[in-house]
């Protein structure tokens, strides 16, 4: 029994990492479960690397070491699984455990390539606006966005280019803005390059690492963090390329000055990059208005604190109240609150701000390049330790006893 038990344990823990669960969301998990099986569970989880330990007055102690593949976000899967692990609290519901986490790792994606594709336009679109582009930028960077999803989903499924993959996303990304330029003159190319590349910014990642060295797993957050900033150089390297290329070679068109969007377009795009996250965390449809709302409050809460207290007292408050919406949103729907704080983290990340300072590194302007990823790294840390207050305080006052710990702990 024990053998088969360590599996589970195992093939579980596994499913998580790969649906996108953090090393102490996934470990926590892990141990609870365990003491509803009657055994003592112990997890140790790395970016690469996973150990699992079980231990029992009968059957003495067992251990599995797992290397991990590489993961990404899939919250479909990751919500079904968390829903398989509150029904789980007796051993002789391990055989039906199986079967159903069998189940669902074997389910079909709900969001399709085509439609993801598509979504590129829409995405990138959206993040042109936010980074103050105009008409021109928004179109470029929407054609050039569905260019970059199509490379993204070719390169992707070529094991052999995967480490080099940012640096050859990013090369096409920044000559795919050049080459659209010749036909849209731009008056900010690389809005229209940072548009099109900014699902593949690691700016919720280095929050997620930042999380997890705020709760003591070092090694995990340091190895996270440092795969992110490996990320960020190899995608910088791949603008560097592009643009050399399209600045050398190819006789783009540019415009002194365009008039800028009405203000109140920010909240339509907003609400766009809700909708398109839905799509690339591969979230189902019922979760719509859901993943809007949670871009559109943390957008809001931002702006608004932020114009009086500054930028990083806009992030903090952000994050704590998406946290704190989650939480409550998960208490009272009894939905994961991970489908209100993932999309409203993402919308608050400075990932592009973290990029544009290693531009200006990488362009020798070294006074503004340090100054931006000072911002980026404050504000980060204003993500996080807004995040772990709320729920740190929601965990205290909706905790209702032992055997609902697993809904009631923080995600």
């Amino acid at each position: 029994m024990q053998q088969q038990l360590i599996t589970f344990f195992g093939e579980l823990a596994k499913s998580m990492h790969m649906s996108g669960a953090n090393a102490h969301d996934l470990e926590r998990h892990i141990r609870l479960l365990g003491r509803h099986f009657g055994v003592d569970a112990h997890c140790y989880a790395l970016p690469t690397m996973l150990t699992i330990t079980l231990e029992s007055p009968d059957q003495g102690q067992q251990s599995r070491l797992l290397r991990l593949p590489a993961y990404d976000y899939n919250m479909s899967r990751l919500i079904a699984l968390k829903d398989m692990l509150r029904k789980l609290d007796r051993i002789d519901q391990l055989p039906d455990a199986i079967l159903r986490l069998e189940a669902i790792m074997a389910a079909p994606l709900p969001w399709k390539p085509w439609v993801m594709v598509l979504s590129g336009f829409v995405l990138s679109g959206a993040i042109a606006l936010l980074l103050g582009g105009a008409l021109p930028e928004m179109a470029a960077a929407g054609l050039n966005g569905i260019i970059f999803i199509l490379a993204l989903l070719y390169l992707g499924a070529r094991p052999g280019l995967v480490p080099i993959m940012p640096v050859l996303l990013c090369a096409i990304a920044a000559i795919g803005a050049y080459l659209i330029s010749v036909l849209i003159p731009l008056t900010s190319p690389f809005v229209v390059i940072l548009a099109s590349i900014v699902l593949l910014l690691p700016g919720f990642t280095i929050t997620i690492a930042m999380i997890e060295l705020a709760t003591g797993n070092l090694l995990a957050g340091t190895g996270r963090l440092s795969g992110a900033s490996i990320l960020m150089l190899l995608m910088g390297a791949g603008v560097a390329i592009g643009t050399g290329i399209g600045t050398e070679w190819i006789p783009y068109r540019t415009l002194s000055s365009l008039n800028k969007l009405p203000d109140w377009t920010i909240w339509p795009a907003i609400a766009l990059l809700g909708g398109t996250l839905m799509i690339f965390l591969q979230a189902p449809l019922r979760s719509l208005h859901i993943m809007m709302g949670a871009c559109l409050l943390a957008f809001a809460v931002a702006s608004s604190i932020g114009a009086v207290f500054g930028p990083v007292a806009g992030a903090f408050t952000a994050a704590f109240s998406v946290a704190l919406a989650g939480q409550l949103f998960q208490r009272f729907s009894g939905e994961p609150g991970i489908l209100v704080q993932i999309p409203g983290l993402i919308t608050l990340v400075p990932g592009s701000v973290g990029f544009k300072g290693l531009h200006a590194l990488m362009e020798q302007d070294n006074l503004a390049g340090i100054s931006t990823i000072t911002t980026m790294a404050t504000t980060g840390a204003a993500l996080v330790i807004g995040t772990l207050l709320a729920n740190s305080m929601a965990l205290s006052r909706f905790a209702r006893g032992a055997k609902s710990e697993i809904d009631e702990e923080p995600a």
